[in-house]
């Protein structure tokens, strides 16, 4: 189960027991101190994995005091649909909001402070990164529910989930760089960046494309190239 660390927003991966009951699964905490049931009681939201599928899941607390929660699998509905999508574009609208203050401080760094432009950039990039991969997370946790309502988005979800893993690769090889010992070389630094930006762009416009029609209950169109 993946939950988000209630102190740090980062993705916090744990192997835990589950029962099923009906349509939900049951986990229990050891103790009230257990880092994922602290992560849960501030955001109830997780992806659980079950025999290597990925659902998304909301966490409700077990009544009569005993720490753990029952795992409610997404389900979407026309109404979900709607709300996911408008949701989907908030999260890449906070992403984007990122990757331009980055940017800035890339495009307007004067050169007395160029010697810690690797500083800047690396926060702005650790918190990216973060954000990222826990919307990533998330997303492939709903692509299971998306996919079970509608089947036409297979192609489209098998790409994002592949996209999902090259992004992954692209922000590690950023980040290489920024971590690197020595003189940055700007120009480089400039294209790693934008290859990551183009690359992310791209995922965006293609998911936006090919999910939010099906989502809003919009006519579907076959997923473009």
């Amino acid at each position: 189960m993946t939950t988000a660390d209630a102190e740090t927003g980062r993705p916090r991966t744990t192997r835990v027991d589950c029962r099923p009951s009906g349509s939900r699964y049951l986990v229990f905490a050891p103790d009230d101190d257990s880092a994922w049931y602290r992560d849960l009681l501030v955001s109830p939201q997780a992806t659980l994995e079950i025999d290597g599928v990925p659902h998304a899941a909301r966490a409700v607390p077990l009544e009569g005091g005993e720490p753990g929660f029952a795992l409610h699998l997404l389900e979407v509905d026309a109404a979900r649909g709607r709300a996911i999508a408008d949701q989907l574009l908030v999260h890449h609208g906070e992403l984007r909001k990122t990757l331009a203050a980055a940017r800035a401080e890339l495009d307007g760094a004067p050169a007395a402070r160029r010697t810690e432009l690797r500083g800047e950039l690396l926060g702005h990039c650790v918190t990216f990164c973060n954000d990222l991969r826990m919307h990533h997370l998330r997303e492939d946790g709903a692509f299971t529910a998306i996919e079970k309502a509608h089947p036409g988005l297979a192609p489209a979800l098998k790409r994002l989930r592949q996209e999902h893993e090259s992004v992954s690769r692209a922000l590690c090889d950023l980040d290489r760089l920024l971590q690197g010992k020595g003189e940055i070389d700007r120009a480089a630094l400039r294209d790693e960046f934008e290859r990551v930006v183009k690359g992310l762009e791209e995922h965006f416009a293609y998911e936006e494309a090919n999910l939010l029609p099906a989502l809003r209950g919009e006519d579907q169109v076959a997923p473009s190239g």
